[in-house]
């Protein structure tokens, strides 16, 4: 037994080295990694963005933008450089799990980073930044886990992006998560913005979808070139909010559920 967990360790740690040299060798050797690196954004994730912008637009300069799972900042690089001159004014707000800095190259001084698990970050914090609430709303978030539950967290925490933008869970799972939340919210997305996500295909995926199409006039998923071709991801697309119930985006404090 004690050869056999020696062995057993001896291969595991044998197939880290072979697992983490060929990502290091897939990134050096990725066309869009040199991309990134030569043009100055922190990663390939930026031309991501790019892709989508140009075929949607769903920044427009003076916009304020929210960016979930930021880190390592390409989308705030891009969203920082659509949202225009500084002089037309506009935001951008990142937000990750991660400790995160603004990269230097392409943004100003209208771009903040916070360090926090979209999940738990309080509404308050939304409405500070943004008052009347965001323009677009981009979501890169990823599990670091990998295996068969890949489809599953993608789309929880899509999710988690769906219901920042239009208080989705509230409408899902009605006033007990307004009562256990001690709030409720419309979302923070204004009508007529924008919504991406990342998600992966699979089961759920479709159902996931329909539900996004029921708060938007125009739903679509967009895969992406600089995407790695063996991966699941597609984007979300998500056009033109529709106006919520209440009729104003943000905090509804005065049906606020207690708790």
């Amino acid at each position: 037994h004690i050869c056999g967990s020696l062995l057993e360790m001896s291969l595991q740690r044998l197939n880290g080295r072979i697992v983490a040299a060929w990502t290091k060798k897939t990134v050096i050797e990725d066309p869009w990694f040199k991309k990134a690196k030569q043009a100055g954004y922190v990663s390939r994730a930026a031309y991501k963005l790019k892709e989508i912008q140009q075929k949607h637009k769903i920044i427009k300069q003076g916009n304020k933008v929210l960016d979930l799972g930021c880190s390592p900042g390409a989308w705030m690089q891009v969203a920082c450089q659509e949202i225009g001159p500084r002089e037309k004014g506009g935001l951008v707000l990142g937000i990750d799990i991660q400790p995160v800095t603004v990269p230097p190259r392409f943004c100003d001084d209208r771009v903040k980073v916070m360090q926090g698990d979209a999940r738990q970050v309080s509404p308050q914090v939304f409405q500070e930044y943004a008052a009347e609430g965001f323009d677009a709303v981009l979501s890169d978030m990823l599990q670091f886990t990998s295996g068969v539950n890949d489809v599953d967290q993608s789309i929880e925490l899509a999710s988690t992006a769906l219901h920042i933008a239009t208080g989705y869970y509230y409408d899902v799972y009605g006033e007990e998560y307004a009562a256990r939340t001690g709030f409720r919210h419309s979302g923070f997305l204004k009508p007529g913005g924008a919504l991406v996500m990342k998600v992966y295909e699979g089961t759920g995926t479709n159902e996931f979808m329909r539900e996004v199409g029921k708060y938007f006039t125009k739903v679509a998923r967009m895969r992406v070139e600089a995407s790695r071709s063996q991966s699941r991801e597609f984007f979300a697309v998500a056009l033109g909010r529709k106006k919520p119930a209440s009729g104003a985006v943000g905090m509804s404090s005065s049906t606020a559920a207690k708790s």
